[in-house]
């Protein structure tokens, strides 16, 4: 983590206090020595972010919350809501997704699905969006096939929250283009598209 020690320090002391607990007394929860608490508490020493966790299980805060994370407030109260989040995610830089439809007649289902490509060097947070996404998919599944409850489900969120609060995002930079620049560009795309298909259909000619 990046996040000021100092004020993680701050925020572990005033949880410590509200919850009536003696430094001693923490550093015997955690394992700890009272020395090793006290740095934690004065920023001497930052803690980890498995640390963090044990401490915030302790003293009943969310580790998002000890490390000074502010959530967003977010609402989704339409599609209007959806979309606008889709676009918000579309100008970040570092990410990149493709959205896969499938149809009929073409397919036997109609579903439509976001694909972020963990190995995409172009967008290099895209590896722990999948690993993200995947946690999710477990810990939720979890959480509908009863192995879980929701209080569970929403301290797993916590820490994900807590874990990836420095992981910053920045917009991408918008390009510029005059029309022939533009027109310039999609004539490239096509010839790229049509050398592709002229070697697979050379390809399937060996094949056969």
């Amino acid at each position: 983590m990046h996040s000021n020690p100092a004020e993680i320090g701050e925020r572990i002391k005033a949880a410590r206090k509200a919850a009536h607990l003696s430094q001693t007394e923490l550093a015997q929860r955690l394992d700890k020595t009272m020395r090793t608490v006290q740095k934690y508490e004065s920023g001497e020493i930052e803690p980890s972010i498995a640390m963090i966790n044990a401490i915030a299980k302790i003293l009943n805060i969310s580790p998002a919350d000890l490390i000074g994370y502010q959530k967003p407030e977010i609402q989704l109260d339409s599609l209007s809501d959806v979309i606008a989040v889709l676009y918000q995610l579309n100008k970040k830089a570092g990410i990149r997704f493709e959205i896969d439809v499938q149809r009929p007649p073409h397919s036997e289902e109609w579903s439509c699905s976001l694909k972020f490509k963990g190995n995409d060097r172009s967008a290099e947070m895209n590896d722990s969006l999948c690993l993200i996404l995947e946690e999710f998919r477990d810990e939720r599944e979890k959480l509908e096939t009863y192995w879980t409850d929701q209080e569970s489900f929403d301290r797993w969120i916590e820490k994900e929250l807590a874990y990836y609060a420095d992981a910053k995002l920045q917009d991408r930079e918008v390009e510029v283009l005059s029309d022939l620049e533009r027109i310039q560009r999609r004539n490239e795309l096509d010839r790229q598209m049509l050398e592709k298909m002229k070697k697979a259909a050379e390809e399937n000619d060996d094949q056969e």
